[in-house]
């Protein structure tokens, strides 16, 4: 019977460790994430392939490092821009904002699936970028 109880007792002092270790979502965006795939779909009679292509490398080298649970760095060829985030718990949304105008928001992209994807209207077309974290 005792056996049992101590069974019993490590098991669930072992399921309460496995939970406590899984951490909230935000925790796990902590790291740097680079795209890894980008799509256009820009109307033709206003683009070239190589066009397509510039833009498809320029959107590769920008890519974002998420430090902790508020502070997100924006890193692009020439610029570095620090700045603020929250996740929308409902529709897994990630938005970031200037620390001077905290009230105006940009999204960043949707957490799907361990990927953020973010979509962009341009007056060339759409075009959406899959972030997967290093």
């Amino acid at each position: 019977m005792k056996q049992i109880l101590k069974l019993t007792g490590l098991m669930l002092a072992l399921a309460i460790i496995i939970t406590s270790c899984g951490g909230s979502t935000e925790s796990k965006l902590v790291g740097t994430w680079k795209a890894q795939k980008v799509e256009t779909d820009f109307d033709e009679k206003f683009t070239t392939p190589e066009m397509l292509r510039q833009v498809v490398e320029m959107q590769k080298e920008t890519y974002f490092r998420v430090i902790d649970d508020s502070t997100l760095i924006i890193i692009s060829p020439g610029n570095t821009h620090q700045t603020k985030w929250k996740l929308n718990p409902e529709d897994q949304t990630i938005a970031y904002f200037f620390k001077g105008s905290p009230t105006l928001s940009n999204k960043l992209g949707t957490l799907i699936s361990g990927k953020i994807v973010s979509e962009s209207k341009t007056p060339l077309g759409i075009i959406t970028i899959y972030y997967e974290k290093e």
